[in-house]
């Protein structure tokens, strides 16, 4: 049986046991996330991972966070249980750790009472999370985090549009920022699934990489919050032709059909969520935990929270004009110069994030 290293932890894979070694940036990030908010909260946290798998995850946050007061482990396929209980004792974690093979709503049900609600849950399921959320916010204790992952990203981008309908009761669209879209499309359900009870997630970090999509959001026991929360979703408006789009912030569809630009047919997308998704002091204590990848991301990710929703992408709009397309570095140079505020963007490394308009981005590319 073969042994695979992650960060500090060593584990086992059963057969029929899933293991993902791709997704390292996603458990890198989480580590230097729990790690964070312990700090910030000034205490050790209660954590739940209901869909464990290996356990890789849940022992990477043992094992590198210094955050565990206590850590729930779950899944509900046995083999994967005895996984999880030989992956423990490889890593010599003994302390402070409860193991279950059940059903994981039934498990997060069983936490839904004061004194038994978690600090920090993690949400890693094949596919698509929202059958989780219910219970995994009867679950949260108020103002603690819960991490979310989507692998179904067909449907978020717009590839199986009647599956995101279905699962996220949003409309995708596969374009040129597509990835984008879906990661908006994914923490606004989130939201809206959470305010059926009244309570609120706020996202305060998100990103989408590789085959994945990952969202981190603070849980508030407050309809006002909930409120708030809601005024920030809407509505993509965009135009296949020119490139042209625009944000909607509101839950009543009510917009022109036609693109101001050039006169063609509007597409629309959502409702998805239109507010910043990076709480800059997480983000920024995030960066100096030690982990390069990690710094990365998280510096970009700052650096373009604060400019408008959906990116530019400089391939799109070449190919629009009939012309190579040019140095990120430069256009973003060239904007600089004229005033405009813009950024890079972690979806795309052809991607911008300005608040110029695609008119203005065109004729500066011209």
């Amino acid at each position: 049986m073969k042994v695979f290293e992650e960060g500090k932890a060593k584990i086992y894979v059963f057969e029929n046991v899933f293991y993902n070694p791709l997704a390292k940036l996603s458990r890198d990030v989480g580590v230097a996330f729990l790690a964070e908010i312990s700090k910030l909260m000034n205490r050790k946290l209660k954590i739940c991972e209901p869909l464990a798998a290996t356990g890789v995850r849940a022992i990477r946050y043992f094992l590198e966070s210094n955050a565990i007061e206590r850590i729930t482990i779950n899944d509900v396929l046995p083999v994967a249980y005895d996984n999880i209980i030989k992956n423990l004792e490889l890593n010599k974690i003994e302390k402070n750790v409860q193991i279950f093979c059940k059903d994981a709503n039934l498990l997060l049900n069983e936490n839904a009472k004061k004194g038994s609600r978690f600090d920090f849950i993690d949400i890693d399921p094949y596919g698509s999370p929202m059958p989780f959320i219910q219970s995994a916010t009867r679950a949260l204790a108020h103002k603690g985090y819960l991490a979310i992952t989507a692998t179904d990203t067909a449907a978020l981008c717009g590839v199986a549009i009647k599956a995101c309908i279905r699962k996220y009761m949003a409309i995708p669209l596969r374009n040129e920022f597509m990835n984008e879209v879906g990661l908006r499309i994914l923490i606004g359900a989130a939201i809206k699934n959470a305010a059926i009870n009244e309570v609120a997630l706020e996202p305060v970090l998100a990103h989408s990489t590789m085959h994945y999509m990952r969202i981190y959001l603070r849980y508030y026991v407050s309809s006002r919050k909930t409120d708030e929360i809601l005024e920030k979703m809407g509505y993509l408006l965009y135009c296949f032709n020119c490139l042209w789009r625009e944000s909607y912030a509101s839950l009543k569809p009510n917009f022109e059909r036609n693109c101001p630009l050039c006169g063609n047919r509007i597409e629309t997308a959502g409702p998805l969520w239109l507010g910043n998704f990076v709480d800059k002091e997480i983000t920024r204590g995030m960066i100096n935990f030690g982990i390069k990848e990690v710094s990365e991301l998280c510096s970009i990710l700052i650096e373009e929270d604060d400019l408008p929703p959906f990116y530019y992408n400089l391939d799109a709009i070449s190919s629009k004009l009939k012309a190579s397309s040019p140095k990120v570095s430069i256009v973003i140079e060239r904007l600089k110069s004229l005033g405009f505020k813009v950024s890079r963007t972690h979806f795309s490394p052809k991607g911008i994030r300005t608040d110029a308009t695609i008119k203005e981005i065109k004729e500066i590319m011209k």
